[in-house]
């Protein structure tokens, strides 16, 4: 199954492992096979700390229906990462695109951006296989 196969229809709640409070992502919006984009689950507020890990589960969910990793995948390193605005009310539309993949390691741009396209948090994220992948 391709990823675009596997995104049809699908929720990030069905794809992801996280649960209750910790999933973050609503829906997916966009997916083209390298950069995806996703819509948050709720409102607010949303310390920066927040905003990373959704922009992080969106590029774990692009890593994995780019046919890259499973839901098991774990963040091996955050780089770069500029916080624009360090709390946030209201909707986040999360990004993410593949930089680079080498060996079995997924490197992709991630942004976080409010419903009126402001820039909240840009940076990357490095994702690898977790245990028993």
């Amino acid at each position: 199954m391709t990823g675009r196969e596997a995104w049809a229809g699908r929720t990030p709640a069905e794809l992801l492992r996280h649960r209750g409070p910790a999933l973050l992502l609503a829906a997916i919006e966009t997916f083209d096979g390298e950069t995806i984009a996703c819509t948050s689950r709720r409102e607010g507020p949303w310390p920066w700390p927040l905003v990373l890990e959704g922009a992080a589960q969106t590029a774990g969910l692009l890593a994995g229906l780019a046919g890259g990793l499973s839901n098991r995948a774990v963040i091996a390193e955050y780089r770069g990462v500029v916080v624009h605005v360090e709390r946030h009310d209201g909707p986040i539309s999360f990004r993410a695109r593949i930089e680079r993949r080498l060996l079995h390691f997924w490197r992709c741009r991630i942004e976080g951006r409010a419903a009126d396209g402001a820039l909240l948090l840009e940076g990357r994220v490095s994702l690898a296989p977790g245990a028993g992948d």
